[in-house]
């Protein structure tokens, strides 16, 4: 089931932050204004997956996925859950949370709005 946030930019008739997600229209920008996050949103947008397979389908620096991802997952557009293989490794899975994101300008400043979907419980 899908719930929004919503986030506002300073300025904005809606103050700094949102109710729900917490994060500034700013922060949501920045993200999405960058090459690498969209890459790896792409790249979850296949399914769950690890940060290496990240790595190895995107061509990104390993330091630079996790820190996108750090980045991502703090936001709440991305979900973290630990994965057990079959021999018995255990692995960070990260999954897609967003869903649809919409940016409106107006007099009074940016308002950014998130929808994510809730983690299942796995």
């Amino acid at each position: 089931m899908a719930h929004q946030s919503v986030a506002h930019a300073p300025g904005s008739s809606g103050g700094r932050r949102g109710s729900e997600s917490g994060v500034a229209t700013g922060e949501l920008l920045s993200l999405f204004g960058d090459d690498y996050t969209c890459e790896i949103l792409r790249s979850l947008a296949s399914g769950p997956a690890s940060a290496r397979a990240i790595v190895e389908t995107t061509g990104i620096s390993r330091p630079t996925v996790y820190r996108r991802l750090d980045r991502l997952t703090d936001a709440g557009l991305v979900g973290e859950r630990l994965a057990v293989s079959a021999d018995g490794h255990h692995r960070t899975e990260f999954r897609l949370l967003v869903e649809r994101v919409a940016f409106e300008v107006a007099a009074d400043g940016i308002d950014g709005h998130v929808e994510t979907r809730r983690p299942a419980d796995d």
